[in-house]
């Protein structure tokens, strides 16, 4: 069993690192104050502040979930390897060796670098996306390119001369710049992404160790390239400053912030546009640096030209970015509405109910209690079959449905598919032309012949006529015609689609969640049928058809009479 994270403010958790936070913060001033110390005060708070922030990585994720346990448990394989380098660089300093800046105990640090960036992967989900997850990445590469082009054309342009003739060297320095782009990269993905909690000043932490750690490669490239590694001389004070924030990550990594409602989730416009900035910081140093080469050429006109091209394709991105953030926004909105108003209405009839059974249930006669504990089960069944289709249609699980194939009668479907529908005082008639004994997943078809009828009900006129038929002596069909409105032209594909009520879209007074229609396509099309809308040659309106083909085992004649129909009061049901 999972053990509760502790309060934040709780002293006990301080125990252990407090007076390691302390020390390191004491090492820090010693560092900033007694620049002559630096080496000794930063090799100790190194190396305690890592083993320190590694071993409470490990030992306090463990009350978390195993997915996020294992995120953090990366950091701490990354930290304890980059902690064991620098104690093993330490002691051989102290020894008297004289180390090159660049050389095989690199391997420490290059190898904990690796478990950071996997754990940094492993944070931002990668690996669960997709398609979907190939704007992000896309959008991240432009901000961590663009980035460190900056960075390196900066600070680090010189560093290509000095890396030649140095040998292996050559070969282990830029692999920190390297990695460093992936890290950036990652980092980007992950505050791009829009995050399912609250402010997580673990998250915070962590970045912050990380912006350390590249200012420091940064730093230490340009003065160790060909140098001892007493010669390059650490920015120690940067190096404690990523100690710090390790071990406060580490120290706080159970306490998981509160999730976030689902209507609270918005992803704030500058994590989603920055990187485009970064790509028009870059462009706009292109061009100025080329302004400088060639002053007077006609190249300056396609130069300025290409800048203000470039700056008005960042401000296009990031109205688009806006329009498609507000447009989600507003269909998340309306989708939560939406359901909380279908869930409400069954929910209100089984709690009444049961309210009612619960305080005066010995009051009522038995046939009584009887019918309120039916539609209280109704009702339940109901809720039940709109979240298992919510789910079904939000995985995508929509053109492949499990089917339990039976032999059944397609005049039972229409029978079992008026049970639970209200008509509302509207006349429904029932036309079977033709029985048959049909081989199909009843719990699927009569889902589908409910779904078209409360269509009708919802939306159609003050008439409905649902027939039943065999075609070809093989197919079924059925057909609900209305004398209703019918469906706009231009939304007559749209229906189809998940969450789309076409012309009711915007109809607060005939609530809906848009997914009937949807279900009944997929339900046709997992039984290698069709669904299809036209006008009703019968009554005006609108006549959806469902055909089934190949599915008729035996013709039945006559159709047999309905005769629970009479127990509906909703009108005329005739066989023919």
């Amino acid at each position: 069993m999972v053990a509760a994270p502790t309060s934040l403010t709780d002293l006990r958790r301080w125990r252990v690192p407090g007076p390691v936070v302390l020390l390191i913060a004491a090492f820090l001033v010693v560092a900033i104050v007694m620049p002559e110390h630096a080496e000794t005060v930063g090799f100790l708070g190194l190396v305690i502040g890592m083993i320190t922030g590694g071993i409470l990585f490990f030992t306090r994720s463990r009350s978390l979930e195993a997915s996020e346990t294992r995120v953090w448990r990366f950091f701490a394989m990354a930290i304890l390897l980059a902690g064991t380098g620098v104690a093993v660089v330490g002691i051989l300093t102290e020894s008297g060796l004289d180390l090159p800046a660049f050389g095989p105990l690199d391997a420490f640090f290059l190898i904990g670098y690796l478990f950071l960036i996997a754990g940094l992967v492993r944070m931002a989900r990668v690996e669960s996306g997709g398609r979907e997850w190939l704007p992000t990445i896309l959008d991240a590469l432009v901000g961590g390119i663009s980035l460190t082009v900056v960075i390196w054309t900066v600070l680090l342009h010189d560093l290509l001369d000095s890396l030649s003739g140095q040998g292996w060297q050559a070969v282990i320095a830029p692999l920190y710049p390297i990695l460093d782009v992936a890290a950036i990269v990652v980092l980007i993905i992950m505050v791009i992404r829009r995050s399912h909690f609250h402010f997580d000043l673990r998250l915070m932490f962590v970045a912050g160790g990380l912006v350390a750690q590249v200012i420091n490669d940064i730093v230490y490239m340009r003065r160790g390239v060909g140098a001892s590694f007493a010669e390059a001389s650490p920015p120690w004070v940067v190096l404690l400053i990523a100690a710090l924030m390790w071990v406060l990550a580490a120290a706080i990594v159970d306490v998981t912030p509160r999730q976030r409602e689902f209507p609270e989730m918005e992803s704030p416009l500058w994590a989603l546009a920055w990187p485009y900035l970064l790509g028009a910081v870059l462009l706009g140093m292109h061009v100025s640096t080329y302004r400088n080469i060639a002053p007077g050429s006609d190249a300056i006109l396609i130069l300025d030209a290409l800048l203000a091209v470039g700056i008005l394709v960042f401000f296009r991105q990031l109205l688009a970015i806006r329009r498609n953030q507000v447009r989600v926004e507003k269909q998340r909105s309306d989708l939560v509405a939406s359901v909380s108003h279908e869930l409400r209405t069954p929910l209100t009839a089984i709690v009444g109910y049961l309210n009612l059974l619960d305080s005066d249930g010995d009051d009522f006669p038995e046939e009584a209690r009887r019918e309120m504990i039916g539609e209280a089960s109704d009702q339940a069944k109901h809720m039940a079959s709109l979240v298992s289709d919510l789910v079904m249609l939000a995985r995508g699980v929509h053109r492949n449905l499990p089917l339990e194939i039976t032999l059944v009668s397609s005049s039972a479907m229409v029978h079992s598919a008026t049970r639970g529908i209200d008509p509302g005082g509207k006349s429904i008639d029932l036309v079977v032309e033709s029985d048959a004994m049909i081989r199909v997943d009843p719990v699927r078809i009569q889902q589908a012949l409910t779904n078209v009828l409360s269509n009708a009900v919802r939306y159609g006129g003050e008439r409905a006529v649902l027939i039943s038929r065999v075609e070809n002596g093989t197919d079924l069909v059925y057909e609900m015609h209305d004398n209703g409105e019918g469906v706009p032209t231009k939304y007559e594909a749209a229906i189809w689609r998940r969450f789309e009520r076409g012309a009711n879209r915007l109809n607060a007074t005939s609530p809906g969640l848009g997914i009937g229609l949807a279900i009944v396509d997929a339900i046709l099309t997992s039984h290698g049928g069709t669904a299809r809308y036209r006008r009703s040659e019968l009554l005006g309106g609108a006549c959806f058809s469902l055909h089934l083909p190949d599915v008729v085992a035996q013709v039945i004649e006559p159709a047999p009479p309905l005769e629970q129909a009479t127990d509906w009061q909703r009108g005329a049901v005739r066989n023919n």
